[in-house]
């Protein structure tokens, strides 16, 4: 029999939020380890999936679980509490071992996530289910909170380790598919021309070249639109626009990478990255939330300092 002192609001809050900080400070140092090393030693390092999934997705997988755990605080005893959290994780860990989606993140993450956002949805729909506006908003509010990290999790997941990436050579008139996507990308004109106020002895301060491209999915026509390769002459340096279409269920991202403008050839870099929406929705729906959180907090206690108001001036 499983402690009711053990497993109650109180603790599994602060594990939950000691677990949350112990993620964002893995992958803080993974974002600003590359920084710190070039500043010290001039090294460039980069820090690539791999490493922030063998760090990052089992604490990511606890962490949905305790979300989940926090949910049925209230609602189901600590003895029912532990056996779904323990049969979530005997069923995470058969889905990875039998891999139904061959990719070890999404084969952990997948069977957490789902009953975790399922009983959130469910205390959502029964804090909407109370007398008292305030009290259902508080509630809705809190709920969406925990929805919103759920929702990062499951995409950040996802559209890391579904993210393809391909690059082509490209030549002006010609149309080309990149590996593993549903994307092909035609280069249909170049032109080239100083930018900016004169800089020394060039007649401005950067030299453009303007890329008009045509994109295809699935062989229909999708999108046009023009990219940029820059020369910037007074900070030395050459940089690239992009171009980026957020659809409901995924990113495409384009990028020249080198270009010949007298054979017309482009080096062109594609990427399409699915499920990235959840990552912002989640980020979103956090924030508002919090807000929403605060507002109910502010307007409820300033009705209960009014009736203790009212109180005293009837005495």
């Amino acid at each position: 029999m499983i402690d009711s002192k053990v497993i109650n609001s109180r603790n599994i809050m602060l594990v939950t939020v000691s677990v949350l900080i112990l993620l964002s400070a893995l992958i803080t140092i993974g974002m600003l380890t590359p920084l710190i090393i070039k500043l010290m030693t001039g090294v460039e390092i980069t820090m690539d999936m791999q490493y922030f999934n063998n760090r990052t997705a089992p604490i990511a997988a606890v962490l949905a679980i305790l979300l989940a755990m926090c949910m049925l605080i209230g609602h189901a005893t600590s003895r029912t509490i532990s056996v779904i959290a323990g049969v979530t994780l005997s069923i995470s860990i058969l889905s990875l071992i039998i891999s139904p989606f061959k990719c070890t993140p999404i084969d952990v993450m997948v069977p957490i996530i789902i009953p975790a956002i399922a009983i959130t949805l469910y205390r959502i729909y029964r804090a909407l289910d109370r007398d008292s506006t305030l009290r259902s908003l508080r509630g809705v509010s809190v709920h969406l909170i925990h929805l919103g990290i759920l929702l990062l999790i499951i995409g950040t997941v996802l559209s890391t380790n579904l993210k393809v990436e391909d690059s082509e050579i490209l030549y002006t008139g010609t149309e080309h598919s990149f590996e593993g996507q549903h994307y092909s990308l035609k280069v249909v004109d170049m032109d080239s021309g100083y930018e900016g106020i004169p800089y020394r002895n060039y007649p401005g301060s950067s030299y453009a070249t303007t890329i008009d491209i045509e994109v295809y999915r699935r062989g229909e026509y999708f999108d046009s639109a023009q990219v940029k390769y820059i020369t910037d002459f007074k900070w030395g340096q050459t940089y690239t626009t992009t171009y980026i279409k957020r659809g409901v269920f995924e990113e495409l991202f384009i990028a020249p990478r080198t270009l010949d403008e007298s054979t017309g050839r482009v080096d062109m870099y594609v990427r399409t990255v699915p499920f990235i929406n959840l990552v912002w929705g989640g980020m979103w729906m956090m924030v508002i939330s919090i807000l929403m959180f605060g507002i109910v907090e502010y307007v409820k206690e300033g009705r209960e300092l009014d009736k203790i108001t009212c109180h005293k001036d009837v005495s």
